[in-house]
């Protein structure tokens, strides 16, 4: 039986019953076969010739869909987390001394087609509903956006924000463009405070001189040029165009970023940026602890679930292979429940409505749960209870559902 085929008998039974066991036992079947069927499309992806790349791209986005559907909770925004491609730490980074780096010519070389099925990981048509697309400042992180930003964008919101830029105590994961940003920095550093990245600083301030950074900003302005062609202008009108820089940044990003998602509302939202920024977002938002891969990208769906605000993110990640440029996909499973705040905590109810401690067999079944977000002025509880239930989704592009797909 194929995931719709599931999703439409699990309809029908929902329909038909109230009992609290039997909504439990769909629940759970409903859990099963969702991952059952991300398991399988994640390892036909992999395997997957070029033209069938882009249509199981979609099938895993609908799989999503039909099983938040089935929960009842309405898709209202879709997100996409990008780390930069490769720049290793002992080839460009230079143990972090090599201020800003660029990704490396191998990575920029077999990226260069990754747009032309990098469209397949939106949620909402383009022409119809703009997507906002935000780019940390930085040089790996303007490449990465100019290469795998979908060819069919031509109307995006483009934005360049310092909270997305690197959280590093080196001197490569700063945006500084010039040995003079590097000397300000190493000025406002106190060596009791921050030794380590006061000594790193002034160890490339010996090493690197402003003909480097030239050459970073050759990179950094062609990479904007190519993010351009798919909304508004972002480099300034300058003598020398460049794009926006914020070194007096000291915000919180991970709030920066919760409020940037606030705002995203029935479009696609993609974020270029870092690894650390990243993962920091995920483990304090989801509690999840697997760090970003080069070029991984990871989604977030924004839902609603009878007027409450919820984020999900699946049991998978979608990588671009850094030697072909082609998109590949990782299934995590990994059991989670994600968090609102630090100080919440998630009750494990029973089915006689006693709190019980967490098993296995449970936490199987809140796989993926969302972070819950009350109302304003609501003083209504949250609880992970199982439900069922069928919401339509107008605005969502829905891909035709079979079950395999032949590789």
């Amino acid at each position: 039986m194929s995931f719709f085929e599931t999703v439409e008998q699990i309809r029908s039974q929902s329909a038909q019953t109230n009992e609290h066991q039997q909504s439990a036992r769909l629940f759970q079947l409903l859990e099963t076969a969702y991952l059952t069927e991300v398991n399988r499309l994640i390892k036909q992806l992999n395997v997957a010739q070029s033209e069938q790349l882009q249509h199981i791209l979609r099938m895993l986005r609908e799989a999503d869909r039909l099983y938040l559907n089935a929960r009842g909770m309405e898709i209202t925004g879709h997100i996409l987390f990008s780390r930069h491609g490769q720049c290793s730490i002992w080839d460009q980074k230079k143990l972090g001394v090599s201020p800003n780096t660029a990704i490396s010519e191998e990575a920029e070389r077999n990226m260069a087609k990754t747009n032309r099925s990098s469209g397949a990981l939106l949620c909402y048509a383009p022409q119809e509903y703009p997507p906002l697309i935000a780019v940390s400042p930085m040089n790996r992180a303007m490449q990465t956006a100019g290469l795998a930003t979908p060819l069919e964008i031509k109307n995006a919101d483009i934005r360049v924000l310092s909270f997305l830029a690197e959280n590093s105590i080196a001197p490569s994961g700063y945006d500084v463009r010039s040995v003079a940003d590097m000397q300000e920095l190493y000025n406002q550093l106190s060596f009791w405070t921050s030794p380590i990245r006061k000594l790193l600083l002034k160890l490339a301030i010996w090493t690197y001189s402003d003909r480097d950074f030239d050459l970073l900003y050759e990179k950094r302005k062609s990479a904007a040029e190519k993010i351009q062609e798919h909304g508004n202008k972002i480099l300034s009108n300058s003598d020398k165009p460049d794009v926006c820089q914020d070194l007096k940044y000291h915000g919180d990003k991970i709030k920066d970023i919760r409020a940037l998602i606030d705002t995203v509302d029935q479009r696609d939202c993609w974020l270029f940026g870092h690894g650390k920024n990243f993962w920091a977002f995920f483990q304090d938002v989801f509690g999840m602890e697997s760090a970003f891969d080069y070029a991984e990208t990871r989604r977030v769906y924004k839902t609603n679930t009878q007027g409450n605000s919820s984020l999900y993110t699946p049991p998978y990640v979608l990588v671009i292979n850094q030697k072909t440029g082609v998109i590949e996909g990782k299934y995590t499973g990994e059991p989670r429940i994600p968090r609102q705040e630090k100080s919440s905590h998630v009750e494990h109810v029973s089915p006689s409505g006693e709190e019980s401690s967490p098993d296995v067999s449970r936490a199987m079944t809140q796989l993926g749960n969302p972070v819950v977000q009350q109302q304003e002025g609501s003083s209504k509880k949250s609880t992970l209870k199982p439900s069922v239930h069928f919401v339509k989704q107008p605005h969502i592009e829905t891909e035709h559902y079979v079950h395999s797909v032949t590789p």
